[in-house]
């Protein structure tokens, strides 16, 4: 029993272990799809500043403006992958929880088994003490 408990316990750390790496790895992508976002909108700043700032030709204008189209176009779509990670960070990290949850449940069952050992050893060690005495005072300490 204390062997199969010891190899599920593992077994939990080690699943616990693969999913926070996980974790990490979404919570990694989705920084950094808020770091080309911030990037994005930053640029596309730098454009209105540029168009509204001084005069400048129409076509010049219009490569600007399709620029800044495109731009936002991509913000966009980097809005929509981020949530499609928002939704994967949610589910990895529930994930995580309960196995966490089910580590520290395999831990306590352990440590409780540890003790029940220990408390049968005590038992046993206290019967034996019990029956030396026993024969000590009963047979006179012959035996």
């Amino acid at each position: 029993m204390k062997f199969r408990l010891q190899k599920l316990l593992d077994f939990a750390s080690k699943q616990e272990e693969l999913i926070k790496q996980e974790l990490f790895k979404v919570r990694l992508e989705k920084k950094k799809i808020e770091e080309e976002i911030q990037k994005t909108v930053d640029y596309l700043k730098s454009l209105d500043n540029e168009i509204f700032g001084k005069q400048i030709n129409g076509l010049y204008l219009n490569m600007l403006l399709e620029i800044k189209n495109s731009g936002e176009k991509y913000i966009e779509s980097l809005k929509d992958k981020l949530y499609e990670i928002s939704l994967m960070e949610e589910k990895v990290l529930k994930d995580y929880l309960e196995k966490r949850k089910e580590r520290k449940s395999l831990e306590k069952l352990k440590e409780r088994f540890k003790n029940k050992e220990y408390i049968e050893l005590q038992r046993k060690d206290i019967k034996n003490i019990d029956e030396i005495a026993e024969r000590k005072h009963f047979f006179g300490g012959e035996k």
